[in-house]
């Protein structure tokens, strides 16, 4: 099975020579099913959960484990951003296992308007469904926003049954995580007519907070082992962080003279990725970054935040994560915190501004 495992992975991922290879707890996973709780850092794949979930439900050798397998993966993430990323990840992984005709793949975001309710269309088909929180869980507690009330119940019984619950970032689900707990504990005491499991997954999770009236505790725990930091993953997460302080001036001049931190920071063929704490100052720092476009090479200036269009925010996000020619004059990404918590991006230069007080 652990050659079979491999060469889905290296399938799933690009293919032979270009695909990746499980990492060990990523193998775990996929050998002995969903965790309760995963608990890794940033940056090591937490997201490839679902190519676990998709492994044991259409490829494991063993019928039984198939067969047992929740029908339905719902990944829940707490912004649009993130929907959108796994969304596509999810959709490429299918593509590239040649099954999209046979698991489908559905948003459940506010604005998706009927999109959103296509995969009730045939209950009996194999979907992931990449959720906001908000969506999910008010579909999970009969009360779904956005619906008709005669729609509720279908959503509540189809995703309190034959669902395998996956939780991303809850740290910053907020009263979310106490529900997520609660309606998984409420799903064992009373039963239902098809198995369902929730698997929450963090680098920093309390884990005082996952405890409920009826889940007091975490039953399955999956984290990085000694074969995880001493492998390939070792080198990521060891790799050294040059750290300096940018020195900015007075009220008046802070956005010029972060612009001018930002352009003298930058390095050709790179991507550097700046992270304001409001919309205001971030709107306010791209329109004087690309006022300095002649100092970087004319190097193209995207802004990405949560105020777009969906339409907007889709194509300036597309820009931001897109591959940089390591040729070209690189790219400058100037955003708020929806690219800070979770986004699969890299970059070869961050600035970010202190946290606020009442974040820290």
């Amino acid at each position: 099975m652990a050659d079979a495992l491999h060469d889905y992975w290296q399938r799933a991922t690009g293919g032979e020579g270009v695909g990746f290879d499980p990492y060990p707890y990523q193998r775990q996973i996929a050998e002995n099913g969903l965790p309760e709780l995963v608990e890794v850092p940033t940056g090591c794949g937490k997201t490839m959960v679902a190519l676990a979930w998709l492994w044991r439900s259409q490829f494991h050798p063993d019928p039984a484990v198939r067969t047992a397998t929740p029908r339905r993966l719902v990944f829940v993430l707490p912004q649009r951003t993130l929907v959108e990323q796994v969304a596509e990840n999810v959709r490429g992984w299918l593509a590239n296992l040649g099954i999209e005709d046979q698991v489908g793949c559905h948003v459940l975001m506010g604005g998706e308007g009927r999109r959103s309710g296509a995969w009730r269309v045939l209950p009996e088909k194999p979907a992931v469904l990449v959720a906001t929180q908000d969506m999910a869980l008010s579909a999970a507690l009969n009360r779904r926003y956005g619906e008709s009330r005669w729609m509720w119940p279908i959503d509540f019984g189809l995703l309190n049954n034959d669902c395998a619950w996956v939780f991303d970032e809850v740290q910053l689900m907020g009263p979310g995580l106490g529900t997520s707990r609660q309606l998984e504990g409420l799903r064992r005491a009373l039963g239902v007519a098809a198995d369902c499991s929730s698997t929450w997954m963090s680098a920093t999770v309390d884990h005082d907070e996952l405890a409920t009236i009826d889940l007091p505790g975490v039953s399955t725990f999956v984290a990085l082992s000694d074969q995880d930091r001493t492998g390939s993953l070792g080198v990521r997460l060891q790799a050294s962080r040059r750290i300096e302080k940018v020195e900015v001036g007075e009220r008046k001049t802070y956005i010029k003279d972060l612009a001018a931190a930002v352009v003298g920071a930058h390095s050709t063929g790179t991507r550097t990725l700046v992270v304001c704490n409001t919309v205001r100052r971030a709107t306010d720092l791209f329109q004087e970054v690309t006022k300095r476009r002649d100092q970087v090479g004319d190097a193209p200036v995207v802004l990405v935040h949560s105020r777009f269009r969906p339409g907007d925010r889709a194509r300036h996000l597309a820009t931001a994560t897109a591959e940089v020619d390591p040729d070209g004059p690189g790219l400058i990404v100037v955003s708020t915190q929806v690219l800070e918590a979770g986004v699969d991006i890299t970059s070869e230069t961050l600035l970010t501004e202190a946290s606020l007080w009442s974040s820290l």
